[in-house]
């Protein structure tokens, strides 16, 4: 970060400063990124993030859309502040948005990944948290640069959720920001109390100590969808992903097309959404694939994992709380 400030210290900065802005959608998972791509002709840029273990820094690339937030000032006392994050609406932008080609993340077109989080509209994006990043031009990577191996070159990051859609038309939407520590009605340290559905996430305490789901990384040999469906119980049967290897779909997907990769004793399965060329690897390409070996956030599906075989031997690790519900 010393650099960066350097620079800015001069008398002349003969770069443009660029804005970044990693959207974690409500599902706690799923992120999109977007820079400032305010004048015609911006191209997306690619810029590092720091892996959770802080052993890398892998490119991820940021969609040049019109997005700016405003309101950033802060005081030592009263109020915290609660900006404005205003953009384009993005339900309509996901029906006109075409990705750039070039085999990278952003192949997922937005619709997919809306349609996927159930996101019809601006109010459903509402529990989205936006980290809120700064750089300089030359300080961001292009198309074919190899992962950094430092850290990223940026001024210090910001936290903020969406908390209220506060205008709204058919071009532009502008969304009010909260400070995590200033939700309302919130005391820390909280649990959301849900009834139906699990707030965990998926293999989250094996994968990062996050969340208290425990389902193994190789899911015990056993592997359902989100519909909580057997999809195998015997994962050589499903292939290795193969980048040399074009894949296609059968004629009515019948039967899927299915590959697996393994990282870190991580399984996981993926489907082909469609006819995918060599190279379009998962997870980097959910225009073609989409995991399949998910979780249906319902206390049946965390009894046909842990207890499958009837046995009682494991306690569910459901985060809901079933007696919050209203019976009749």
């Amino acid at each position: 970060m010393t650099n960066i400030i350097d620079t800015v210290q001069i008398q002349e900065i003969d770069d443009a400063l660029i804005e970044l802005f990693d959207i974690t959608l409500p599902d706690g998972t799923t992120v999109v990124r977007f820079m400032n791509g305010l004048d015609e002709g911006i191209e997306n840029v690619y810029f590092p993030q720091k892996t959770i273990d802080g052993s890398s820094y892998p490119l991820h690339e940021y969609v040049a859309i019109p997005i700016q937030i405003e309101g950033l000032s802060s005081s030592s006392s009263g109020t915290l502040a609660r900006p404005t994050l205003t953009t384009v609406n993005f339900p309509s932008l996901a029906r006109s948005h075409t990705n750039n080609s070039d085999g990278n993340s952003d192949e997922a077109v937005l619709l997919d990944v809306l349609d996927e989080n159930g996101i019809v509209s601006n109010r459903d994006l509402l529990n989205s948290v936006v980290v809120y990043r700064r750089t300089l031009y030359k300080y961001t990577y292009k198309v074919g640069d190899s992962n950094p191996t430092t850290a990223p070159v940026e001024f210090p990051s910001a936290k903020f959720i969406f908390d209220r859609v506060a205008s709204e038309d058919n071009i532009l939407v502008a969304f009010e920001l909260a400070n995590p520590m200033d939700i309302e009605g919130v005391e820390l340290p909280n649990r959301v109390v849900i009834g139906k559905y699990c707030p965990w996430k998926y293999q989250g305490h094996p994968l990062d100590k996050d969340g208290g789901c425990t389902w193994p990384l190789n899911s015990n040999g056993r592997f359902y969808d989100k519909n909580d469906n057997l999809i195998t119980s015997s994962i050589s049967s499903i292939d290795t992903y193969n980048a040399s290897t074009t894949y296609n779909l059968n004629t009515n997907d019948n039967p899927p097309v299915r590959v697996k990769t393994t990282s870190n004793g991580h399984t996981q399965i993926w489907r082909l959404r469609r006819n995918a060329p060599a190279g379009k690897s998962p997870p980097n390409n959910s225009y073609y694939w989409y995991r399949e070996d998910l979780c249906g956030k319902l206390i049946t599906s965390c009894k046909i994992r842990f207890q499958e075989d009837n046995s009682r031997e494991y306690i569910l690790p459901f985060g809901g709380f079933p007696g919050s519900k209203t019976f009749k």
